[in-house]
């Protein structure tokens, strides 16, 4: 049976400012312009459902994408210093004193402690950032710990070269420099022919290694956790493309501002040990899997179904989608 109509005077809804009262019929009041949850203010400026360690996983990322150099800092006049108030300053290679980031009000309204800090950054996956510890500091001190953005280095600033370029007569080489990579990047790099400066780049980093004799690796900084590494014999290179400046850096990293094209490669490595080995002296041996690419790896759509594939296979089907 038909539900009967309802009259609503004029002056019940000007008396409301103009919004319909709640219905007779239906007990809850109608939604006219944004949603409730459209409209809900408060300190915590992410989605409620949202994992809180992604939350702050996010505001952290954002908040050192913005920290100002402490160079920069020394060289500002007094108007453009009160303009950057409210944001961190960090040394020339991306560090921020914890201390400083937890009192910033993006952090603090999510209640963000010390411990939350080391929590995300243990589990990796969640992680955006990085920490590290004064050396014979406190371990539970906030002052003790310094924090940057990392994996893929937004916030990190170009790297700071030191000593002279290599030679490949040098009896301290490493003999392997990785660059390391994702797995969406991955098949950009390989149509393009080699490993390029990011756009606003100045340098390329690879990480030294060097094999022991029983075969593990040795590395100067922690064990990595990107996607893919790309594998380049030190000496090879020095000795074949001596065009290539290649440099160390402060951080202990190798780097160079030269395209370092395929030929040196040695091997590209993914770290999921299904996937294995994707390339090796100058062959492809394996493609990334296709649910792993990204959006824009995957190259032009072919009746119906997406394929990549390598320069060398077919040029004309190589182009991604960007």
């Amino acid at each position: 049976m038909a539900a009967a109509s309802v009259l609503i005077p004029l002056s019940a809804i000007n008396q409301n400012g103009g919004t319909l009262p709640p219905s007779a019929l239906v007990q809850h009041s109608p939604r006219h312009g944004r949603s409730r949850a459209a409209s809900m203010k408060g300190k915590n400026r992410y989605n409620v459902l949202e994992n809180r360690d992604v939350a702050i996983s996010k505001a952290v990322s954002f908040v050192l994408k913005r920290a100002v150099l402490q160079s920069d800092v020394e060289e500002e006049s007094e108007e453009e210093e009160e303009e950057s108030t409210d944001r961190l300053v960090s040394t020339d290679d991306g560090w921020v004193p914890v201390s400083d980031l937890l009192q910033h009000s993006r952090i603090t309204d999510l209640g963000t402690t010390l411990q939350d800090l080391r929590r995300i950054e243990s589990v990796g996956s969640k992680a955006r950032f990085e920490l590290r510890q004064r050396p014979g500091s406190d371990a539970e001190a906030t002052e003790s710990f310094q924090i940057r953005g990392t994996h893929k280095r937004d916030s990190v600033q170009a790297p700071i070269l030191e000593g002279e370029p290599l030679k490949a007569d040098a009896e301290d080489l490493p003999e392997f420099v990785v660059y390391e990579t994702s797995y969406e990047a991955y098949p950009h790099i390989l149509a393009s022919d080699g490993i390029q400066l990011a756009a606003g780049a100045k340098y390329i980093t690879f990480t030294p290694v060097t094999i022991d004799a029983d075969g593990s690796e040795s590395r100067p900084n922690r064990t990595s956790d990107a996607d893919i590494g790309i594998w380049v014999h030190l000496r090879t290179a020095l000795e074949s493309e001596p065009s290539i400046v290649w440099q160390r850096t402060a951080a202990g990293g190798i780097a160079t501002a030269n395209e370092v094209p395929k030929s040196l490669w040695k091997k590209a490595v993914a770290r999921r040990q299904d996937i294995g080995l994707l390339f090796e002296d100058g062959e492809v041996r394996k493609e990334v899997p296709e649910g792993l690419r990204g959006k824009g790896s995957k190259g032009k759509a072919k009746k119906g179904k997406g394929s990549f594939k390598s320069r060398g296979e077919d040029a004309s089907d190589s182009a991604s989608d960007e």
